[in-house]
């Protein structure tokens, strides 16, 4: 039986190509040139689009780096952020597109699976991500309880103030946007499954 592919990806109203403005245009035309598709949440979050383009000025430069002012956070632990902030949400599609994603920085998606799966019992990761990661658990489920002696442990492990501040800007707007994907009820994008072809790295 084939799948069907008039699914529902958004329980609200998702725009058509044709209702975007030029500069959503191209920033959808050069995201599917570079990931072979549009991601679902993409779509879901055009619907007001002058919103949806504050939010990626605002989102992409944290997830990825920016090259203004680069930071000294690795791509691999802005990803750690995203992922163990994603998975303790509940957010099914921010789970898969993270965990993919940190699959891909890591080159090993067993390795990531872990991390989400419980990021403490990962010996992989270094006391420094260690640290971001239970920052990220703390400030998404109790964000009073961060602590003075908390943001002195990751001054120990050589990051700075401003490193700091920009992961809690991460583990922030991951938080955000996990609740609008819960909200919109976003389905996940097939082509993730797809890629993986249901197997593991270390089955190969």
């Amino acid at each position: 039986m084939s799948a069907p592919t008039d699914l529902r990806i958004s329980r609200l109203r998702v725009p058509t190509p044709a209702e975007r403005t030029p500069e959503v245009a191209r920033f959808f035309e050069a995201t599917e040139r570079r990931e072979g598709h549009i991601p679902n949440w993409l779509s879901a979050f055009s619907l007001g689009q002058d919103h949806f383009q504050r939010l990626n000025r605002y989102l992409f430069p944290l997830l990825e780096g920016s090259a203004d002012a680069p930071g000294r956070l690795t791509l691999r632990e802005r990803e750690i952020l995203a992922t163990i902030v994603s998975v303790d949400n509940g957010c099914a599609y921010c789970h898969t597109l993270h965990v993919d994603g940190l699959g891909k920085v890591l080159d090993d998606h067993w390795l990531a699976h872990r991390v989400a799966l419980d990021h403490r019992e990962v010996e992989e990761l270094s006391e420094r991500e260690h640290l971001l990661a239970d920052l990220a658990l703390v400030l998404t489920r109790t964000p009073g309880e961060v602590s003075d002696d908390r943001i002195e442990a990751l001054r120990e492990v050589d990051l700075s103030d401003e490193d700091i501040f920009e992961a809690v800007q991460i583990v922030s707007i991951i938080n955000a946007t996990n609740r609008i994907t819960l909200a919109l009820g976003v389905l996940p994008d097939r082509q993730i499954f797809a890629d993986h072809g249901g197997h593991h790295d270390g089955d190969r």
